[in-house]
């Protein structure tokens, strides 16, 4: 199937374009000329960007349910756990060299780590939502489905309503995981609806929903239906466009979403400390009219670049374990 890679790599990319306007965009060029396209797409995919994504990871992690540990503990779980271990030391060297150079402020790398090993505070977040999704999962398999979705929907409206930051995520998200991953058959469901008139129908239901939910500020379970219907769009564009060869960058991104996500923010903390040094480079961008409405969409074409570039690259001369959970040879018994 080539819609889930499809879903994954249009996931991706709105969650890079995210970071890059929060992390990046707002603070040089929000006001200048085609910055309100970009704030308008990242609130209008606010429903859709992480729903799709756990979505989908749980529509894959289906079969693993039942499998046994043995057999799925090192992709579902060891994997995640030792990435995020590894990148949240790089993060932390990456903090402190930055801070040998005169750029941002004092950091204490071990203290870094001990919070991040408790709660995390960086993107890699969803790494930990991966483990615990799962985990959760399947602990709850012998639980039936409605009282599954029941709890991830109880969950979903309290996190989006009455907490913020890594809570809000995690308690936001896991319906959408739990419902892919116990009922993979809804989700086929929705794949196989993807005439013009069914689409036309989700769209203007999604655009209907996150409209409400952004002109009212009225949560309570609106950003949930928004969240579900979005998915659905999703999921019908997927299978509409996934197959066709225009879609085989999305396809390609989305069999790489684990380096995009551990190397994208990296990209444009480098970018900010680059125009900070040289303002005169951000001056120049913004006085051309042209070149400032595309410069995100160039900047988030090559973020994705670089993020595969250097997985490969490092694949190539030896780095693979910081993308990749290494194998481990036992030794041969002695004869």
């Amino acid at each position: 199937m080539a819609w889930p890679d499809f879903a994954r790599g249009l996931s991706i990319v709105l969650v890079v374009l995210l970071h890059l306007f929060v992390l990046h965009y707002i603070y040089f060029f929000y006001g200048s000329p085609g910055s309100e396209l970009v704030s308008v797409v990242v609130d209008a995919s606010l429903p859709l960007r992480m729903p799709l994504f756990f979505l989908v990871s749980g529509y894959l992690a289906a079969r693993a349910l039942w499998r046994p540990w043995a057999a799925v503990g090192r992709r579902r779980v060891w994997l995640l756990v030792y990435l995020y271990g590894v990148w949240i030391v790089l993060n932390a060297l990456f903090d402190l060299a930055r801070e040998r150079l005169g750029h941002g402020g004092s950091v204490d790398p071990v203290r870094f780590v001990a919070e991040n090993l408790i709660e995390p505070q960086t993107a890699l977040w969803y790494l930990y939502a991966l483990v615990v999704f799962f985990l959760v999962t399947r602990l709850t398999r012998s639980w039936s489905l409605g009282a599954v979705l029941a709890l991830g929907i109880a969950a979903s409206v309290v996190g989006t309503t009455f907490f913020d930051g890594l809570p809000q995520h995690l308690l936001r998200s896991f319906v959408f995981y739990a419902l892919a991953a116990r009922a993979p058959q809804i989700i086929d469901w929705v794949a196989s609806r993807t005439g013009f008139a069914p689409l036309l129908a989700t769209a203007a239901s999604y655009a209907a929903l996150t409209t409400l939910y952004f002109v009212t500020s009225i949560d309570f379970g609106v950003l949930l239906v928004a969240g579900a219907v979005g998915v659905a769009l999703g999921i019908q564009l997927a299978v509409r466009l996934g197959a066709k060869r225009i879609a085989a960058p999305f396809r390609y991104l989305g069999r790489h979403t684990l380096a995009i996500f551990l190397v994208h923010p990296f990209v444009f903390v480098l970018v900010n400390d680059f125009f900070l040094e040289f303002p005169e480079a951000a001056e120049a961008i913004r006085d051309r009219p042209l070149v400032v409405a595309v410069y995100p969409w160039l900047l988030l074409a090559a973020t994705l670049a670089v993020c595969v570039g250097l997985e490969a690259l490092a694949t190539r001369i030896g780095l693979g374990f910081l993308f990749t959970l290494p194998r481990f040879r036992r030794k041969a018994a002695a004869r």
